[in-house]
């Protein structure tokens, strides 16, 4: 890789994280020819440190926010660190100092493209990084166990719409099937009262087989609904 580009870039670190953790990925040191920042095999690994980075700040410091973050991430010491949270709370659409959950990939995504992009500068995409397409940065955030959420089809216009249409073709079949069953209904309490006189078991008896008939037709009814709808585009 050519060395005009800036070192992250051509190290496959664009945090520009030093040598000491055992990364995942990593070029072993004595093979690297960086003698202070880590050299990946592949910037998905890269990317993947910087996302495992964050995470230890969440979950080991209880650190949650960009000023936080960046502050523990590039020392004024050593960097502008105003400057640097500001890039990176813009990016993220939330103020420096709010609350945010680093496990979350609609957070994490652009915290660490945004790290990308100030640690390396300009690159030659249009992304948010510059330097990196989607996919990749997908991939090193997969690797540290930060995933895209699957989006449900119900979400989509498509998917609400036959939703409500399969709601409405279901509402519509139990209204038809109560109804059905409605005369049955009123037969029972025709029977009921008729047999005033009867015994109580052939009372009961003669209850059940009204029942009885009256399940067996909306169960017909029911079947007969669905050949009609599986014929239908």
């Amino acid at each position: 890789m050519s060395k005009q580009l800036p070192r992250g870039i051509r190290n496959n670190n664009p945090g520009n994280l030093e040598w000491g953790q055992p990364w995942q990925g990593l070029v072993p040191r004595e093979q690297a020819n960086d003698p202070r920042f880590c050299v990946f095999k592949a910037p998905a690994w890269g990317i993947r440190a910087i996302a495992r980075t964050l995470i230890t700040y969440y979950d080991k410091h209880r650190i949650n926010t960009v000023r936080a973050a960046i502050t523990r991430w590039a020392p004024p010491s050593e960097n502008n660190t105003e400057a640097y949270v500001q890039q990176v709370a813009r990016a993220l659409g939330v103020g420096a100092n709010a609350p945010v959950n680093f496990h979350d990939y609609e957070i994490m995504r652009p915290l660490a493209e945004a790290i990308i992009r100030h640690e390396n500068g300009a690159g030659p995409l249009k992304t948010l990084n510059t330097w990196y397409d989607a996919q990749t940065i997908d991939e090193g955030l997969r690797l540290a166990g930060v995933v895209k959420p699957a989006k449900s089809a119900l979400l989509t216009p498509q998917g609400a719409a036959a939703g409500t249409a399969t709601a409405a073709a279901g509402t519509a079949a139990v209204v038809e099937i109560v109804q059905s069953i409605t005369p049955a209904v009123q037969q029972v309490q025709t029977v009921s009262t008729a047999t005033d006189g009867l015994p109580t078991w052939l009372r009961v008896t003669l209850i059940v087989l009204t029942l009885v008939a009256a399940a067996a037709g909306a169960y017909a009814l029911y079947q007969k609904r669905k050949e009609v709808q599986s014929v239908q585009p």
